[in-house]
């Protein structure tokens, strides 16, 4: 049947209702798998691959109405990833625990590793050298890429009470530090390997490629961090350089669902679902200045308790009231829709004049009745007003 327009929730100023992030009709409907979809995958090509209870993967193209290639496995398929540096490959895990790396040129599996548990969640590290698995007790285990060689494994459960024995992970995210090459920044300040002698890097190489055995590690390994999600209503972020946990988020109600927590594209907040009906967003460092989240028309409460320190609002009135899913918007997106708003353009003009993360101004969240909602922070519009005013500066 024809699929419900979208619903903009949000009764507050005139000026950001009508704001359109996402299309109020979907730019194609596909309805080859039999059964459930459970997880999805973006190409950098926009290429998308679909995980189903079918015990399929299909691949699509936005442009394109019909899939273009089914994958055949043995039993349900819970998690499918692309590889981030290179398309033609994928992974994809499951109720048959195993991990799967695919061709897509060639239509079949190139390799394969057998897993301990079934396997829940799957995704390449950033930069494509490692294949994780999120397991149903808990565990995490990373192989390398290029053969799906075991690498190392995390434990993510508590050390004592009912949920010692771990539970299982719902999703995999990694987040990157802001280094000194930003491309955020307007001028370049060199890295502290830069600012050394050249015997100095010589040094530096020579640690990187004996000790941590690669001669990018100073560089990179240092800021990679994976977020895991499980059902202990847990999400742990942890350093990609040692495996250790870094700092444990709660707040939020995931005891059965197949709920993941979400980064935002600076990598500064992090955005979850709930089964209570909310959504929960955490600063990744609540040691920094907390962002004010105070969404349209939605009231925001917020947690004093230090391993609880979030900000939540309400983000679905069903009658099983779950949020399944959430989305940080990028930047480039939220730009763009209030740049071609009627009621903020020309105002968004000053955009540029203002201290705002606009990869956290925007959250698409789901819900148990399939109802896609959109949530704009109100202080993100309510900056752009005032750099517009003479107190802001962009007007004589």
């Amino acid at each position: 049947g024809q699929a419900p327009p979208l619903s903009f929730v949000g009764l507050g100023p005139e000026l950001a209702t009508n704001l359109e992030i996402i299309s109020s009709e979907p730019v194609q409907r596909y309805r080859d798998h039999t059964a459930d979809v459970i997880d999805l995958s973006w190409s950098h090509t926009n290429f998308l691959l679909t995980a189903s209870v079918d015990k399929s993967v299909r691949l699509y193209h936005f442009s394109k109405s019909n899939c273009l290639h089914l994958f055949k496995h043995a039993n349900l398929v819970a998690s499918v990833d692309f590889h981030p540096l290179d398309d033609r490959y994928f992974i994809s895990g499951g109720l048959d625990k195993k991990l799967r790396l695919w061709n897509i040129t060639d239509g079949r599996v190139k390799d394969w590793a057998q897993a301990p548990e079934v396997i829940t969640s799957t995704r390449f590290t950033p930069d494509g050298k490692y294949a994780v698995a999120g397991l149903l007790r808990g565990q995490v285990y990373l192989y390398e890429a290029d053969g799906l060689k075991y690498y190392t494994q995390i434990a993510c459960r508590n050390r004592s009470g009912k949920n010692r024995k771990g539970k299982k992970v719902t999703g995999i995210s990694f987040l990157r530090e802001v280094d000194d090459k930003s491309e955020h920044s307007e001028e370049h300040h060199p890295s502290l390997t830069e600012r050394l002698s050249e015997t100095g890097r010589s040094v530096a190489n020579l640690v990187a490629t004996k000790v941590l055995g690669n001669p990018e590690a100073l560089s990179t390994r240092r800021t990679d961090r994976m977020l895991v999600s499980t059902n202990d209503s847990r999400v742990r972020l942890y350093g990609l350089n040692d495996f250790c946990m870094i700092r444990k988020y709660k707040g939020h109600t995931n005891n059965s669902m197949q709920i993941r927590a979400r980064v935002s594209e600076s990598g500064s907040h992090i955005a979850c679902g709930s089964e209570s009906g909310h959504c929960f967003i955490w600063d990744v460092d609540p040691n920094k200045n907390r962002l004010k989240k105070n969404m349209i028309n939605k009231q925001i409460q917020s947690t004093k308790d230090k391993s609880k320190s979030t900000d939540y609002f309400e983000a679905s009135k069903a009658s099983l009231p779950i949020v399944t899913d959430t989305l940080f918007f990028p930047t480039m997106t939220v730009r763009e829709s209030l740049l071609t708003s009627q009621e903020v353009f020309p105002l968004s003009l000053g955009m540029d004049r203002i201290d705002d993360d606009f990869s956290s101004a925007a959250i698409l969240t789901l819900d148990y009745d399939g109802t896609i909602r959109v949530f704009v922070r109100k202080t993100c519009i309510d900056n752009i007003l005032e750099a517009c005013t003479p107190r802001g500066g962009t007007m004589a």
